[in-house]
């Protein structure tokens, strides 16, 4: 039924669903909603991809099915797909309350795996009544509310992160193209967007601003108005505050010192730190190991979630939000 899925992300009646997520929010250009549907095609949804994922698992004896919540984010386009694909790979129920933001993709997912057999359900609040786990994903103020009304449920529940890339000096223009797509696919809106970056001391903000602003993610006549304003907002806050920064032509590259932690920075702008020897970045990795989502590039071995450049918005199965194993949660429910 996965694999049924996948192969509906494309045809007439998915492209008046793709036109349809646009008007109902326009952060979701076509480009944009295309492109994700693409990595969970090639990424997740293929069935040797699918069968190579769940051949590392087994039920337990004492395993029964029940009904799962799962509370979506919206942030990016179907970015609550893999939570549901777990569920629904795992032989439970699943109910699902999407995202306003990303509704009508997630209804016409939802109504695919149901002719495909799938039980899932959407609702429009989720209730701990009757679940056996809850899965949901928000902010930080979001997740101590899952805390609160769905306390003595096991539950999954997941919060504020970011993505860093670490640069040697060593990368080539195809590194750095997908470096830019790390950042802004889905315009730097999702955990897995890369919002901060660093590189040895002397590497040079200016060059580095330069070539990334060489190798746009996407069209220009595809940005939303809405990102164009947050890039002059970005620059005018810069410029207003005394920053050290660099104009990317469609993005703000911000110097902050090595040790500030990890903060969302604006739309549009991504944070630059300079460093001296791998160990003292190393060391602020492993402090700030639980507000981060993956690491691209040049990261030290011992980082849990390291990816290759042009990799982290393109997660497999086992790139686990938060590094909590979905699966193997599902499984020991009881």
């Amino acid at each position: 039924m996965l694999v049924g899925l996948g192969l509906r992300f494309e045809g007439e009646e998915w492209g008046r669903v793709v036109r349809a997520a646009g008007v109902e929010n326009e952060w979701f250009t076509e480009g944009q909603v295309e492109r994700a549907a693409a990595a969970l095609r090639e990424e997740m949804l293929a069935r040797e991809r699918l069968e190579c994922w769940l051949a590392a698992y087994e039920r337990p004896e004492r395993w029964r099915s029940g009904r799962i919540g799962i509370v979506m984010a919206g942030n990016l386009p179907l970015v609550g797909l893999a939570d549901l694909a777990a569920v629904v790979a795992v032989g439970h129920t699943a109910v699902v309350k999407p995202s306003s933001k990303d509704r009508v993709l997630m209804e016409y997912a939802v109504r695919v795996l149901q002719e495909e057999g799938a039980a899932v359900e959407i609702v429009d609040e989720l209730r701990p009544e009757g679940l056996i786990g809850v899965i949901a994903t928000g902010g930080d103020a979001a997740r101590d509310h899952f805390e609160r009304v769905f306390a003595g449920i096991p539950a999954l529940l997941r919060g504020s992160r970011q993505s860093v890339a670490v640069l040697d000096g060593t990368e080539s223009d195809e590194a750095l193209r997908g470096l830019a797509e790390d950042m802004f696919l889905y315009w730097g809106l999702g955990c897995r967007s890369v919002s901060r970056l660093f590189v040895p001391r002397g590497y040079g903000a200016r060059e580095l601003a330069e070539r990334l602003g060489g190798v746009l993610p996407f069209g220009r006549s595809e940005m939303p108005q809405k990102f164009v304003e947050c890039c002059r907002y970005a620059r005018a806050m810069a410029a207003m505050e005394g920053a050290e920064w660099e104009d990317g032509g469609y993005f703000v590259l911000r110097r902050v010192p090595l040790e500030v932690a990890p903060r969302a920075p604006r739309i549009a702008e991504v944070w630059w730190s300079e460093y001296d020897l791998p160990q003292q970045l190393a060391e602020w990795l492993e402090r700030h190991e639980s507000k981060l989502q993956c690491a691209a590039g040049a990261v030290p071995p011992e980082f849990p979630r390291r990816v290759p450049l042009g990799r982290t918005q393109r997660p497999t199965w086992t790139d686990y939000a938060d590094g909590i194993d979905t699966l193997h949660f599902l499984l020991n429910l009881h």
